[in-house]
């Protein structure tokens, strides 16, 4: 599994979805859906239906896959027009999608060209299929991905409906690829013990008996490394109250070790009448 930065994906950008005639190469684009994120925040979504050219149709598989009949396509814009009004809602924000590189982005890139327009795909693409390889790993189709990070798409291949399940499912593998850069806060600390060594420790929660900042000072002191939020690199999670957090729920899903504030102080010889003292 490949390293990925978190600070090379952009926190805001266009997720796009095509829904096409067939998978073949002469296929045309009969619906094109959005969602334009602003800081990770959904900003306006985006929707139309694209007319066929005259004598072409939508394959069956496609037609049962998407629920688009031909007869719905009626009185939408050319593909020339639905690619002017798409690429004005796109504007300079880079796109993200599933599986864009090798499938939609080409279809994207000859609607173009018959507008007679540049490329929306130049501003830079974000496929979730391969950066979810590279945090995960394992099978990468939406589906798969949506069911990993509990997102739900209940009108699964449609353009606006998958576009904004990518969304979600690209700000969920952000999290993660933030996650994985592990950080030593506190490292001007110098280390004393090394009970820790060779742990990449996450606290959740702060009390007065057991003071983050403190307990992740101490964690630092004796060898380990920190983490901000739990992922498959994480060793420990130390829950400093009793709380169901989003990092507890986590370490349960990846079977990362978790312990309580007392209990971590314990395995550094200390106890919490130690931490008033400090």
């Amino acid at each position: 599994m490949s390293f990925l930065r978190a600070s090379d994906l952009p926190t805001s950008y266009v997720s796009y979805d095509l829904e096409t005639t067939g998978l073949g190469p002469q296929a045309q684009i009969i619906e094109i859906g959005a969602v334009r994120v602003i800081d990770r925040g959904e900003d306006e979504r985006f929707d139309t239906f694209v007319a066929l050219d005259e004598g072409v149709h939508i394959e069956p598989g496609a037609a049962r896959l998407t629920h688009i009949s031909e007869d719905m396509l009626a009185g939408a814009p050319s593909v020339e027009e639905a690619y002017r009004q798409f690429a004005e809602f796109v504007g300079d924000y880079p796109l993200v999608g599933q599986n864009i590189r090798r499938f939609d982005n080409a279809f994207v890139n000859r609607a173009a060209r018959r507008a007679q327009l540049p490329s929306v795909v130049q501003n830079g693409c974000y496929d979730t299929m391969l950066l979810f390889r590279k945090v995960v790993g394992g099978p990468a189709n939406l589906a798969a991905i949506c069911q990993y990070y509990g997102i739900q798409n209940e009108q699964a291949h449609r353009a606006w409906a998958d576009a904004r399940a990518t969304s979600d499912c690209y700000l969920a593998i952000l999290h993660d690829a933030e996650s994985l850069t592990v950080e030593a806060r506190g490292a001007d600390a110098p280390v004393v013990a090394h009970e820790l060594d060779g742990e990449v420790v996450c606290f959740t929660g702060n009390t007065r008996e057991y003071p983050k900042l403190m307990c992740e000072t101490l964690a630092v002191r004796h060898g380990a490394l920190l983490a901000h939020k739990v992922s498959h690199r994480t060793t420990l999670l130390v829950c400093l109250e009793p709380h169901e957090t989003n990092n507890v729920r986590r370490a349960r899903q990846l079977g990362c070790p978790m312990m309580a504030g007392e209990e971590f102080l314990g395995r550094l010889g200390l106890t919490s009448e130690d931490l008033r003292r400090r």
